[in-house]
């Protein structure tokens, strides 16, 4: 009885201490740190490169207000840091730095390790003179691959980081636009509405003037039609200005119910420079170019990496060999690839024809660049002298003759056919000048697009 009774307590104690040391190793491997590079950051910190880095970044926070006052640089700031595109290059960066964590391990394989046994087919004794054997192998990359590796993984993140400075550019332009297209709807909508009010007084005085029985009902009808296709007009604008509003939203990853106060006005651009300074500026810095030379580098990178893992790989081995009727014998030795009919010829091959793509490329998107740098500063610098000419010129001899005619007409010297005319052309002439506006603006746009950065006056 007492042996059964320490047989049992010997059981339980055994339990006890495995359910023991298996609890501590769980433990302790919850408390293990991950390695540097494969640790997940929280999901809510964006990096931002800065350098050969990236940073997190505050997640937007526009969310939590139901209205924003924005000025052109606090949008184009916004758009530059929280845009979708920009934050999903940032994404696109730290899982291209991710991909150097275990490049540079020398063991390509993991280690192997066999074992067998030699039971006797005739004349043995069974069982207990079978022998055994075991083999434990372990290959090593000896030419240099692992440090390639590191090295093309490295440039595997300079071309994300460059990417993302393309991306972070285009953002900016895209907030620039929608803000110039939303603030020129809000100049055609307060244009509409100052005609909208000069109708709407012409109109109650063509009505008292059918009253009286000094004009006829076909006046009042013409005075009632051009309030009507401007209040047309009027929704038209407002419509427009919503359809921009809802792109700045979108560039600065706003809420589709969050007010937007636009408070920087759309001025008459300013003069530029020559365009020969944009075009060099455009092919020393343009992010495109960059983005192209990054890849020309992982190309060269992979090449290297290629040409180092033709490298012969060596391997050690150690072993026993182990039987009831010989001696026990020990192995040790190395082994050497033969690299003759492996070489990575065919991926070699596409490298190399990859990067001369690569450098064609770089070469049209220069010249490609230099023809839009012109051709935008062209259109810029013909848009801005018409818009001087309309704002100096026929915005004054318009609202001259629309304010004669409408003192002819109370006189009674003009009817109000004469009078609508000149209003029309009026508002032709200052719709037409906030239509150059809004190319001149365009253009400009167009011009740092090709410039790959803002272009100062």
């Amino acid at each position: 009885m007492s042996t059964v009774i320490g047989w049992r307590s010997f059981v339980k104690i055994r339990v006890s201490i495995f359910i023991a040391g298996f609890a501590a190793v769980v433990a302790a491997s919850w408390c293990i740190p991950k390695e540097a590079g494969a640790q997940t950051p929280p999901a809510a910190e964006a990096p931002a490169p800065v350098g050969s880095t990236a940073q997190a970044v505050s997640p937007p926070s526009a969310e939590a207000t139901d209205r924003v006052a924005l000025s052109l640089p606090e949008a184009v700031r916004r758009a530059m840091e929280q845009a979708p595109e920009v934050v999903s290059a940032q994404h696109a960066i730290r899982q291209a730095e991710a991909r150097r964590v275990g490049a540079g391990v020398i063991m390509p394989t993991n280690p192997r390790i066999s074992v067998d046994a030699r039971p006797p087919i005739h004349g043995g004794g069974g069982y207990r003179e079978t022998g055994y054997g075991a083999m434990l192998d372990l290959l090593f990359d000896a030419g240099g691959a692992p440090a390639a590796r590191v090295a093309e993984a490295d440039r595997e993140a300079g071309v994300a980081r460059a990417d993302f400075v393309f991306d972070r550019a285009e953002a900016r332009l895209r907030a620039f636009a929608a803000y110039v297209q939303t603030q020129v709807a809000e100049l055609r909508i307060a244009e509409a509405r100052s005609a909208l009010e000069i109708s709407r007084r012409v109109l109650s005085a063509a009505q008292r003037r059918v009253v009286a029985g000094a004009a006829s009902d076909l006046e009042a009808a013409s005075a009632e039609l051009d309030v009507a296709l401007l209040q047309a007009s009027e929704a038209s604008f407002i419509r427009q200005r919503d359809m921009h509003l809802m792109s700045l939203r979108d560039v600065l990853d706003l809420g589709a119910t969050v007010a937007v106060d636009l408070t920087s006005p759309v001025d008459e651009p300013p003069r530029l420079a020559d365009a020969k300074v944009y075009v060099d500026r455009a092919l020393q810095h343009h992010p495109a170019l960059a983005a192209l030379n990054a890849r020309v580098h992982l190309l060269d990178s992979t090449e290297k990496r290629l040409e180092r893992e033709v490298f012969p790989r060596v391997g050690v081995y150690a072993g026993v060999d182990a039987a009831p009727l010989s001696p026990m014998y020990g192995l040790l030795g190395l082994s050497l690839e033969l690299p003759f009919a492996q070489r990575n010829q065919g991926p070699r091959a596409v490298t190399a024809r990859a990067r001369e793509g690569v450098r064609s490329r770089i070469e049209l998107e220069a010249r490609r660049l230099s023809r839009d740098v012109v051709a935008a500063w062209n259109a810029y610098e013909a848009r801005r002298l018409e818009l001087e000419r309309i704002t100096l010129h026929a915005m004054p001899a318009a609202d001259r003759t629309l304010s004669f005619a409408e003192a002819g007409w109370r006189a009674g010297r003009f009817d109000l056919f004469r009078l609508l005319t000149a209003a029309r052309d009026a508002l032709k002439v200052r719709a037409s000048r906030i239509d150059v506006l809004e190319a001149a603006w365009i253009a400009r746009i167009q011009l740092e697009r090709a410039v790959g950065e803002e272009v100062s006056s």
